[in-house]
Formats: structure tokens, C-alpha cells, sequence
């Protein structure tokens, strides 16, 4: 008999009115919480800024091809998902990373065959395929598609489209380029200006959202899918691969923001950052613990990487206190051995949990990272980094 998800919960707004809970935030099954997190979870931008065109500035200019814009659902398409998930069999969803990594080492018993990506980019787009695979409405024509060219020295690989799909409605066709990231705002370093904004705070742009391991910016991941996967639809080689002209190319963009100790600056909307983004907070070890340690009762729980989507949801068992979480962290952060430099320099997310209301669950309340020393400085150096 297929699992059937329990009523929603519901949640008080600021105002003090009732709400319904977001389903990838209160559902039992963490399937469904990260299928519902892919599909409906709020988007991380609300505009890309334009020139008069209407073309995409990144990086201060607009690109030479087609303009491009934020994704967007057909709204019959939307409704129609909305309605079908609640009711879905979690069994007959795609399996989280941890059940898919549980199932290779089955493999490995069994023999050598081929192995899903681990991959936490990957698994998102898995996700979004499946619900434009079963979204009614929609026609998935092409997913993660390579388009190569042949030339004098052989055959090149231009890149890969991630989704290509039809509105059965309107009969449009979309090219969608997907990205689920989790940045953390590091503020250039000012003299004596509050954080946060304020007089005499630093001008914050794009490139000062950062990944926790200081590779990726928030700036150059959209110069990159504007300038160059959004136009790889519009070439001929996929023109002769789709057999039809791509109508919108779009950003499919979604994660999570992170700021100093929660406090989000107060120029962020200029940005583009969407009001309603799921954001956290980063602090290093010595001002989480003075935080965490006056909120009495408190437990929390260190999220795998594998599981950074999705709000949490955990057996008490797997919690832990604020002190030996403290404990723990500062052990790894003062690792000595060359070979785990890693486990020293890479920040640590957490979240706080709270009774989910069913005995031994708790649920995620908050979340963020705690990063080691010298982290802040090295972020500042990243995002002081010439563009391109």
C-alpha cells in the first residue's frame, strides 16, 4: 500500500497568521523534502539586471546572444505539480544520495556496473528531471545533452544543455540551466563601518558571496551560465540536434545564502537577491559557541554535504549539544596531518534542531556554517579577485 504523506504542519507568518508548512520543509520522507526542495523551494535571485535591450548584465556587460532571464514555471504546470506531490508514494521518487551510495557498495558485491554520481549538483539535477519528466504539462525533450562540433582537428565538445522542454500549453520551447549552490557573504574589509550596511559599510557586489571552499563565486557562476551554456542552445549544432529553435533560454538557480552571523546587509535586493531566498547564518567557532551556548536546551546536528538541500530531519540519536559539537570541531580545526588539510580548512555546516512533534524526531530550526581560522581571511582574498 503506497506511504502516503501525514496533514501538513503549519507555521505562524510574522504578522501571527496561520500558514501551511512548504512541503520540502515538513514532510517525513527526506525524498520528497528534497524533490519538493528542487521544484518549489524559493529561487535564489529575483532579477538579473538588464541593459536597455533587455539583454542580461553579468560582470557589468550584457552578453552579444539572446536575451536571458530567470526561470519560470508554466502556471498550469505548476498548479498541476503542486497538487500531484503531496499525494506521491515516496518509494517511486528518486533515492537520496546517502540510499545511493548505500546501493553502490551492494554493487560492488555483486560486481562492476555503472554508478549514478554522488555528486550533490548531480543529484539535484536528477531531481529536477523527474519532476519534468512526470509535471504535467510538460515534455522533457532533451536532458544534460552534449553538443559537439565537428572541425580540421577532430570533433570538440561545445558544452551540455541541461533541460530542454515543451509547454504542451503554449507550445514554447525552453532551455532551462540549472545550478543549486550554497554561498556565504563575506564583506571586503572596511575600517570601523558596521556589518551589515550602514555608513561607511563596503560596496557589495556578486563576487562577495562565496562557496565554503572558496573555488566558486555567486558573480562568476552566472557570467558563466549567461555568457556560455545559456547561448549553446541557440547554435546550430543543437539547432540540428533538437530539430527546432529553442524559444527561452533561462537560469534555473536555487540554494541557499549565508551571512555573518545572520545579519543579511541591508542592500541586498539591489543585487537581485530575491526577498523570500532561504538564507542561514556563518560564524567562526568561538562566536557560534557564545551564541549557541545561551540558547538554552538546544541540540544540533552536523549536516553531510549530502544532505545540504532539504531542511534536516533527525532521530535524537544523531543529535548532539552545543558543547561537544564545540569539542569536535576543535579538534578537527587543529588537525596537523598534511594529508587532512581538508578537514582544517573547510567550514563545517550545522543545524540547530527542535522536537518535530513525533517522539525521538527533531526537525532543522536554523542553519549554517562554522568556519575554521583564517577562513574569513582567506575568503577576502578570494573575492578581491580579478573577474574572469
Amino acid at each position: 500500500m503506497p506511504v502516503r504523506e501525514p496533514r501538513p504542519e503549519f507555521a505562524l507568518s510574522p504578522g501571527g497568521a496561520i500558514e501551511m508548512a512548504p512541503l520540502w520543509r515538513h514532510a517525513v520522507s527526506q525524498r520528497l523534502r528534497e524533490l519538493a526542495w528542487c521544484s518549489l523551494s524559493p529561487p535564489l535571485l529575483a532579477f538579473l539586471p538588464t541593459d536597455d535591450a533587455g539583454n542580461a548584465i553579468i560582470n557589468g556587460n550584457a552578453p552579444r546572444h539572446s536575451p536571458a532571464a530567470l526561470a519560470r514555471w508554466p502556471e498550469g504546470a505548476l498548479a498541476a505539480w503542486q497538487r500531484w506531490l503531496p499525494a506521491a508514494d515516496p518509494a517511486a521518487l528518486p533515492p537520496t544520495i546517502a540510499e545511493l551510495a548505500a546501493g553502490l557498495e551492494q554493487q560492488r558485491v555483486r560486481g562492476p556496473s555503472p554508478a549514478p554520481s554522488l555528486r550533490l549538483g548531480r543529484h539535484a539535477e536528477r531531481l529536477l528531471q523527474f519532476t519534468l519528466e512526470h509535471a504535467e504539462g510538460l515534455e522533457l525533450l532533451a536532458a544534460n545533452l552534449p553538443v559537439r562540433r565537428a572541425g580540421a582537428h577532430g570533433v570538440q565538445t561545445l558544452g551540455e544543455l541541461d533541460f530542454v522542454w515543451r509547454d504542451v500549453a503554449s507550445g514554447a520551447t525552453v532551455h532551462w540551466e540549472m545550478a543549486a549552490k550554497f554561498y556565504l557573504l563575506v564583506e571586503p574589509a572596511t575600517h570601523g563601518a558596521p556589518r551589515g550596511g550602514g555608513p561607511g559599510a563596503a560596496m557589495l557586489d556578486r563576487h562577495c558571496f562565496v562557496g565554503p571552499n572558496l573555488v566558486d563565486r555567486l558573480g562568476d557562476k552566472l557570467d558563466h551560465i549567461v555568457r556560455r551554456q545559456l547561448p549553446l542552445s541557440r547554435t546550430p549544432e543543437a539547432l540540428a540536434l533538437l530539430g527546432r529553435p529553442v524559444d527561452r533560454s533561462e537560469v534555473y538557480l536555487l540554494g541557499w545564502l549565508f551571512y555573518r552571523d545572520g545579519v543579511v546587509p541591508q542592500s541586498i535586493g539591489s543585487l537581485g537577491i530575491a526577498p523570500d531566498h532561504l538564507h542561514g547564518w556563518w560564524s567562526t567557532l568561538p562566536d557560534w559557541l557564545a551564541w549557541a551556548g545561551k540558547r538554552e536546551g538546544s541540540r544540533w546536528y552536523r549536516l553531510p554535504r549530502s544532505a545540504w538541500m532539504a531542511p534536516a530531519r533527525v532521530a535524537q540519536a544523531h543529535t548532539e549539544t552545543a558543547e561537544a559539537i564545540h569539542e569536535a570541531l576543535a579538534l578537527r580545526f587543529a588537525e596537523t596531518h598534511h594529508e587532512k588539510n581538508w578537514r582544517r580548512e573547510a567550514p563545517v555546516m550545522l543545524c540547530e534542531v527542535e522536537p518535530a512533534g513525533q517522539p525521538g524526531v527533531w526537525r532543522e530550526r536554523t542553519r549554517g556554517f562554522v568556519v575554521p581560522p583564517g577562513w574569513e581571511e582567506r575568503a577576502r582574498e578570494r573575492i578581491a579577485r580579478p573577474v574572469g
